[in-house]
């Protein structure tokens, strides 16, 4: 099984929102990440053949999607950013609806939907209409319905949004069962999420594949280059402007500082060991305010 993405370009009234992307993909679980207007909404579109690109193409099993039509969508599972299903429907008709369009056989629609409540932990309200539903348990029926017709291609965009932090370690968990026979793409704000359960991390920038990589081996670019020190109060806003900065914690009167340099910031500071939010903050900068780092 494999998805390959060849040269693929798109542009929206002259702006390129993707250029020249090319990579290949095998059962596995894919981390999307990179800044706002990096193009990863165009490019999950594209994936999941809402829109064909300008230039290039997508193959999967060495076949067009473009031209595969119906036998693509069979395979694929999907969930939007913005997804809400519908309001009146219970959990459990929602989804038996959603297996009906998809042309799932009757006699195990109602096994599968009873499976994917119990694995996304909303068995127990499954008589409940979607109204009544938190923003997190919304997200969980979303993602049941992406996996009802058990696609080999799975794409989730920000599918851990709303979740507290249990659900999103169920739900970590869950991905990472399925990967073995499924190609799964995650595009999230939540570094962490894809720290913890990323194959491999696509890093998109400017709307360019900057980097398609382990997350050891992007790690392994920033060794002997994260520092642990302690400022004053006063110091913050000269260190903020000299030095890439990660993290900051006020502890009593002193500050806190995790640092990104190849020179050693001040006598105090320390080596530790690098983690995906300071990944994020070498290739991104730390100014999008809706990245959450934990």
């Amino acid at each position: 099984m494999i998805l390959k993405i060849e040269n693929i370009t798109h542009q929206y009234k002259g702006f390129y929102a993707i250029q020249n992307i090319n990579c290949e993909l095998s059962p596995g679980i894919y981390g999307l990440l990179g800044p706002n207007g990096a193009g990863k909404s165009t490019f999950l579109r594209i994936l999941v053949n809402v829109i064909a690109p300008e230039k290039g193409r997508v193959l999967y099993n060495n076949r067009e999607i473009t031209t595969l039509g119906e036998h693509y969508r069979d395979n694929l599972g999907y969930l939007p950013q913005e997804f809400h299903g519908y309001r009146n429907f219970t959990a459990e008709d929602f989804l038996k609806y959603v297996a009906n369009l998809k042309g799932l056989d009757k006699q195990i629609t109602q096994t599968r939907v009873q499976q994917l409540l119990t694995m996304v932990g909303l068995v127990d309200v499954r008589k409940k209409k979607l109204k009544s539903f938190s923003g997190g348990m919304k997200r969980r029926i979303g993602i049941a319905q992406a996996l009802l017709n058990d696609p080999e291609i799975l794409i989730l965009d920000e599918p851990t949004a709303g979740l507290d932090p249990s659900e999103r370690i169920r739900l970590r968990g869950i991905l990472s069962k399925l990967s073995k026979n499924k190609i799964i793409i995650l595009s999230t704000h939540i570094v962490s999420d894809i720290e913890y359960v990323a194959d491999e991390v696509l890093l998109l920038k400017g709307g360019e594949l900057i980097e398609k990589a382990t997350p050891n081996k992007l790690l392994s670019h920033l060794t002997n280059q994260v520092w642990h020190l302690q400022i004053a109060e006063d110091e913050l806003e000269q260190y903020s402007a000299e030095y890439a900065v990660s993290n900051v914690h006020q502890q009593g009167a002193n500050i806190e500082m995790r640092i990104i340099s190849k020179e050693k910031p001040n006598e105090s500071a320390v080596n530790v060991e690098p983690r995906m939010e300071d990944i994020y903050v070498y290739y991104f900068g730390a100014q999008e305010s809706n990245v959450v780092f934990n």
